[in-house]
């Protein structure tokens, strides 16, 4: 009794640690979209409103936009006003492993610890693909917390009137990440198994109610009605690419991911697991292969969702290996309950030893806060009182406007829905490709400085640089390997540029 109950104690703690160790890397503004979020958290408790335009850019001003995540925004802001980077690192981390204890919790309520610790761990590499400090991490923990209220109803440990707690959540989730519809979804999921499956009257009417007021908690957003439709319409056309938004098969004809081959093995467990339920003629758990198809299905048509594949794969994979092998594991539970102590060692110093983590995208230096050096950019254009209007790509604009708005507005940033696809269909993308359109729009904005992330690997991005560097209107005067800055040739910048200007054959360029 004492050695099983010291595993069931270890097999958790050391799950956290192998997650913990994915988790645990320090926050890249340049290219994340935390800077936006944090001033769009001091934003609101500066006014206390909700943007619904796009204020932060010169180009786009009055686009109308929804913010559906401006909760988290909030949330972050306050956690980094009182706490610095670091505290907001600390935040996010306890809040992911708090998610993942939750559907751990899940999963091993119906098949045992030493079961669901060996399929916490390609769950782990799966959720690792998505390691930023996003608003989506408060989707993961509400995810987790309607499945397990949804299956405490359903086994009658949850109670009706605590059911009511989902509609509160759902108020809570609409405002704070665009994936609340999964709370609706959830619940909607449990009802057509109530009501289809087991034909459960009492229960079905219950969790309709719930359903009911769910639905309604989602208008109680500032977009009212528009806000709560937002998941169905925002996938659309931008006009520009997001890596994020593309398929898996489309992703890897240009970037291997481990989190790609991962997916793959999940996806093909399921499908046995599902398959050997059915051959062994056991109660097929219709809840787990709806829920498992839904979540499959967006794990592979959109890469962002690989992670909240991971979490639900839990739950889903180890409830399926426990209806097929129910005898197996009761007569042999204490045996691999070791066997998964010991599988999860493994793995962790390998880990540890191998350096998995530099594998995902997400992934650049250990530690928490952020990284060293990281606002050098920004700080030199506030210490040469450089003025805009700024041209800068894409990827920086979230850095841009956490370092220096209101004082300066961007050209872009990361929000596709902010912008028309028109803006990126004929300026955004064309400036960089056409020498022709480039002046006409450096023209019309009258454009003094560019900011512009040297890894952008958007559609003609590279090739841009390469062209401004060689440009005579053009000077570059910083960069750190990671953002270049250019001032335009005038009066205005000639002491700048007097000081700063790096020789053109410092980049290869005669």
């Amino acid at each position: 009794m004492a050695t099983a109950k010291k595993i069931t104690i270890l097999i958790p703690v050391l799950l956290l640690v192998f997650y913990g160790f994915f988790l645990t890397h320090k926050t890249n503004l340049i290219t994340a979209d935390l800077g936006r979020h944090l001033k769009n958290g001091q934003e609101f408790f500066q006014n206390f409103s909700v943007n619904e335009t796009n204020l932060y850019s010169y180009t786009q001003p009055d686009y109308p936009t929804i913010n559906h995540h401006w909760a988290s925004g909030a949330v972050f802001y306050l956690a980094y006003k009182y706490f610095g980077f670091s505290g907001l690192s600390i935040f996010f981390i306890i809040l992911s492993l708090l998610t993942f204890l939750i559907f751990f919790r899940v999963a091993y309520r119906r098949v045992g610890m030493g079961v669901a610790g060996l399929v916490a761990l390609p769950a782990i590499g799966l959720m690792a693909s998505r390691i930023e400090i996003r608003p989506e991490t408060f989707s993961y923990l509400f995810a987790g917390i309607f499945l397990l209220v949804l299956w405490g109803f359903r086994d009658g440990i949850i109670s009706y009137r605590q059911l009511l707690v989902l509609p509160v959540l759902q108020i809570f989730w609409v405002n704070l990440h665009i994936y609340f519809f999964l709370g609706p979804l959830l619940i909607g999921v449990f009802l057509l198994r109530s009501l289809i499956v087991e034909n459960l009257r009492d229960q079905s009417r219950k969790l309709f109610n719930i359903l009911s007021f769910t639905a309604l908690a989602c208008l109680v957003n500032p977009a009212g009605l528009a806000g709560a439709l937002v998941p169905f319409n925002i996938f659309r056309d931008y006009g520009y690419a997001l890596y994020e938004n593309q398929t898996v098969w489309f992703i890897e004809n240009f970037l291997g991911q481990p989190s790609f081959y991962i997916l793959k093995a999940v996806t093909a467990l399921l499908a046995i697991s599902f398959l050997l339920v059915l051959f062994k003629k056991k109660n097929f758990a219709m809840i787990n292969f709806m829920v498992g198809i839904i979540f499959v299905g967006m794990a592979w048509l959109a890469v962002r969702n690989i992670a909240l594949l991971g979490f639900f794969a839990l739950p889903i994979l180890s409830t399926n290996i426990g209806r097929a092998f129910e005898n197996e594991i009761k007569e042999h539970s204490l045996a691999i309950d070791l066997s998964a102590l010991a599988a999860i060692v493994i793995v962790l110093i390998a880990a540890i030893s191998g350096s998995w983590q530099y594998n995902f995208s997400d992934w650049r230096q250990m530690g928490i806060g952020l990284e060293q050096g990281n606002s050098a950019a920004a700080d030199f254009i506030k210490k040469e009182n450089i003025k805009g209007p700024i041209f800068n790509d894409y990827d920086i604009g979230g850095y841009l406007i956490f370092h220096l708005y209101p004082q300066e507005k961007v050209f872009v940033d990361n929000r596709p829905e902010a912008y028309g696809a028109d803006f990126f269909k004929n300026t955004y993308i064309p400036m960089q490709n056409d020498e022709k359109k480039w002046k006409q729009v450096e023209e019309k904005y009258k454009l003094n400085a560019i900011v512009f992330s040297v890894t952008d690997v958007g559609e003609g991005a590279q090739g841009f640089l390469i062209k401004r560097i060689a440009d005579p209107g053009w000077a570059p005067v910083f960069t750190d390997g990671q953002i270049i800055i250019f001032l335009k040739r005038i009066d205005l910048n000639k002491q700048i540029i007097q000081k700063y200007e790096i020789p053109k054959s410092n980049f290869g360029i005669k």
